[in-house]
């Protein structure tokens, strides 16, 4: 499969929807830079892992200030490739997960079609210890076809505040597998 693939800055967010495509009238505009995000929150219940399609993450023992962090994804099942943060203060039994979702867990649709439903937690990490946050992702290029979906719509939003707000998105290529 041919992916193009998009990075972008964001914070965490307990759920952030891969959503290409046309806003849908239910979407606020989109704003990025939304401050806070709040990582947990739920986990455990038979209701949301039955939601869960699959999942990975990363722990560290001690994150040292200024260097940076990376979760690699290598899961097929997970849009996200790469996580990336500058660690502003150290911090102590940090994790991230990442998980692809089978349906929004969220009332409102942040678009009209969305190629994927991601969950990013983090845990031990507060919003003042990292900066410089990189989502990177790919999407199959077949589902931009078998979507009527332009590249130049793609948009990763960001559920915060009770409404899905839109992130800058920008390409930054291609592959061939």
């Amino acid at each position: 499969t041919n992916y193009c693939i998009w990075k972008m800055p964001c914070q965490f967010s307990t759920y952030a929807g891969g959503a290409p495509g046309t806003q849908s009238s239910s979407s606020s505009s989109s704003s990025s830079g939304s401050s806070g995000g709040g990582g947990g929150g739920g986990g455990g219940s038979p209701a949301a892992l039955a939601n869960v399609v699959a999942s990975t993450g990363a722990a560290w023992d001690i994150l040292t200030s200024g260097n940076t962090a990376n979760v690699n994804v290598n899961n097929a099942k997970i849009a996200i490739t790469t996580i990336t943060f500058d660690v502003k203060n150290t911090i102590n039994g940090a994790s991230v997960s990442v998980e692809s979702l089978k349906s929004n867990p969220i009332l409102s649709e942040p678009a009209l079609k969305v190629y994927q439903y991601l969950q990013l937690t983090k845990n031990n990490i507060a919003d003042t210890d990292t900066s410089n946050i990189v989502i990177s992702f790919k999407v199959p290029k077949s589902w931009f076809v078998s979507n009527v979906v332009s590249e130049d719509d793609i948009v990763l939003y960001r559920y915060v505040d009770e409404k899905w707000n839109g992130l800058q998105t920008s390409k930054t290529g291609a592959d061939e597998s």
